[in-house]
């Protein structure tokens, strides 16, 4: 599968980022920035550097920020081509007729006179381009006008300041006349998107940069790959600046980031469906994001299964740019984090998905044997380390058990600690700590997940562990508390089992234990 309508694959984005850097908090706070990630090649021999914290901004012979899109380009000649009735919209007086005159002067021109031409009058053209981008409304015009800022924006850096300029006349400019079509359909949402985020050097409002994530989460969750690429490359440049990653960390953090995690699941499960290219811009966004603790403990706790689609992309990809993109993500979860207590929910959560098995499996593969990829051998080893670690010094079946709680998505016939009699009758005690706080938890879940038969099954299991293992006392609590509302929810599964013949009958063990009936 290929993206923009090329058959090529260039894994590399033309992209220049930095990664933010906050990871002051964790005992490991050795971060080894992956810029061998901008070569191309697979087996590159990358220097170890560490990555500023913030956006490299374009200098004197420097490209511009470049969307790596042959969709938007090839949509961008054909917008242009396109002929536009501005002396029409001058005399309906959508637009002035001297900004009519100035548009088709340029309109006129080759692309290399219409650049010179602004280069010499860069306040008027600034001031009448986003004049008509302001007023017009219908589609093709704005499109058309989008695109001429476009190309201005990446072909004639002082227009970029000319425009930035403008807000000594008006704070709301230059970026409100682009905020104002980002509701629109998605090429026109692209482009305006385009425009704002190279923009974003001059530092707009915050609630400009709010609604831009907000447009851009619109493009990741559109099903056109075209448009999911552009909106990951657009996401890349912005959060690759430290102020504005704040803001994405601090404003619906977790509704911008669940199509990225949809997307990486995706990647895991069917990794030629996303594609090669998107799936690694998807897994370099995540990174980028990775450099900062509170950003982590929130896409951890929201989304445990990230873990194990990472480990099962590294596991299973082709291509080693797409291997080390995802282990270096893993190494940042576990090192970058804002306290020693919640590294160690994350070393249990990737436990939790056989990591260590993986992760030799890694490191079996001749790319770690030869030594020929010293970041992502360097990373591997301090994966292994940690996790080696906290498994001879700290981890306990009980451990595992509570990972599931605190992640009712991993509930699962996968661990055996659910069938094992050991296990119940040296743990089952601790269900009574706290006033039943556990077993409470499990209700939780419970009620939370009744459309969930697996949760629901696995936890009617467990709960007839512990009834056999705590007996009366534990049978007047699921009686009696909350107005006996744990033992209608428990006989509410003879009904609404959605069919599923397993769940009614773990339903009905469950009771006939409640009532003391052995089974």
């Amino acid at each position: 599968m290929h993206h923009g309508g090329t058959t090529s694959i260039h894994l590399t984005p033309k992209i220049q980022f930095a990664a933010t850097k906050s990871c002051t908090k964790t005992q490991n706070s050795h971060i080894i920035a992956h810029g061998n990630l901008k070569f191309i090649n697979d087996n590159p021999k990358p220097k170890k550097k560490e990555e500023p914290d913030t956006l490299i901004k374009p200098r004197p012979g420097m490209s511009q920020f470049t969307l790596d899109s042959t969709y938007l380009n090839d949509s961008k000649k054909i917008i242009s081509e396109r002929i536009i009735p501005w002396e029409g919209l001058a005399r309906s007086r959508v637009v002035t007729e001297d900004d009519a005159n100035h548009i088709k002067i340029l309109e006129k021109q080759s692309n290399e006179n219409r650049d010179n031409t602004v280069k010499s009058q860069l306040d008027l053209y600034s001031k009448v381009l986003l004049n008509v981008l302001s007023k017009v409304d219908k589609d093709d015009v704005v499109k058309n006008v989008l695109t001429l800022i476009n190309d201005l924006l990446l072909n004639v850096p002082e227009f970029l300041d000319a425009l930035l300029s403008l807000s000594s006349i008006d704070t709301g400019l230059p970026f409100d006349p682009f905020v104002k079509h980002l509701d629109k359909e998605p090429l026109i949402k692209s482009l305006a998107l385009y425009n704002l985020v190279i923009l974003a050097k001059g530092s707009p409002d915050k609630e400009v940069i709010i609604r831009t994530f907000t447009a851009i989460t619109s493009l990741i969750e559109n099903t056109d790959s075209n448009f999911q690429f552009i909106g990951i490359q657009l996401l890349q440049e912005l959060v690759s600046n430290r102020k504005y990653k704040t803001i994405y960390q601090e404003n619906n953090l977790l509704t911008n980031f669940k199509p990225i995690n949809a997307l990486i699941t995706k990647s895991s499960t069917h990794p030629n469906a996303t594609g090669l290219q998107l799936s690694y811009n998807v897994l370099l966004a995540t990174w980028i994001l990775s450099f900062n603790a509170e950003i982590n403990k929130s896409i951890i706790h929201s989304f445990p299964q990230i873990a194990g689609s990472l480990l099962l992309i590294a596991k299973d990809s082709i291509k080693l740019k797409i291997v080390r993109i995802s282990v270096a993500v893993l190494k940042n979860f576990v090192s970058c984090c804002v306290t020693p207590q919640e590294q160690f929910k994350v070393v249990k959560l990737l436990l939790f998905h056989d990591a260590l098995t993986t992760i030799k499996t890694l490191k079996e593969r001749k790319f770690a044997q030869n030594g020929s990829d010293e970041e992502l051998c360097s990373d591997l080893a301090y994966l292994s380390d940690t996790l080696e670690e906290t498994v001879k010094t700290k981890l306990t079946s009980f451990d595992e058990y509570l990972t599931a709680l605190e992640n009712p998505k991993l509930l699962s016939w996968a661990s055996p600690i659910h069938k094992s009699s050991d296990f119940w009758l040296e743990n089952s005690g601790k269900f009574k700590d706290s006033n039943y706080k556990l077993t409470r938890r499990i209700f939780d879940i419970l009620g939370a997940n009744s459309n969930d038969t697996t949760i629901c099954v696995v936890l009617l299991n467990d709960l007839q562990y512990l009834i056999k293992n705590l007996g009366q006392d534990l049978i007047h609590f699921i009686n009696t508390e909350n107005g006996g509302s744990y033992k209608v929810l428990i006989m509410s599964f003879l009904e609404n089992n959605q069919g599923n013949n397993e769940l009614r009958y773990e339903a009905l063990k469950t009771i006939q234990l409640l009532v003391g009936h052995n089974f």
